[in-house]
């Protein structure tokens, strides 16, 4: 991370780190463990697939809201150099802004989605459906908090358009 940033930051920044690919590693490990007792040992594991699915569903928005860093975002690099700096600026502010609605005007939905889901549990391992979906809301607010940055930098002076 930038040495500017307060080193509590830094420390909870490598433990977001930590849990996806605790999250990685614990799909992967179900993953070959399914294989081996579906092919190997013909006694195919129900509640393998479930784990495989729930720890990819979480890595994956876990680390896009909390791991990644706005340089590895994917943008379309193509026309941002054809624009001035200050069109850079204005494409980012409109991007932000637009992400900042989408997901903003959506979190109401997907909490009613993920609160109902407390009727419901997994098929195998009975885990509570809300908690599975949960990742979701924390996806949502992180993605609405950081398009939110996105947008305040684009109005700032020293604004740099991550390479």
């Amino acid at each position: 991370m930038n040495s500017d940033v307060p080193r509590w930051v830094s420390f909870l920044h490598r433990r977001t780190e930590d849990a996806a690919a605790l999250m990685m590693l614990a799909m992967f490990l179900t993953f070959i463990y399914q294989i081996a007792m579906r092919y190997v040992f013909n006694a195919p594991a129900s509640w393998a697939e479930e784990i495989c699915v729930t720890m990819w569903m979480w890595g994956v928005l876990w680390g896009t809201a909390f791991v990644t860093r706005r340089s590895e975002d994917i943008r379309i690099d193509i026309v941002l150099n054809l624009l001035s700096e200050r069109g850079r600026r204005i494409a980012d502010a409109l991007s932000g802004l637009a992400l900042v609605l989408i997901f903003g005007l959506g979190l109401p939905g997907a909490w009613s989605y993920v609160s109902f889901m407390k009727i419901e549990t997994s098929a195998a391992l009975r885990w509570p459906m809300h908690l599975v979906f949960s990742v979701y809301l924390l996806f949502a607010v992180a993605i609405i908090v950081r398009q939110a940055w996105v947008v305040r930098d684009a109005f700032r002076p020293a604004a740099a358009t991550p390479a």
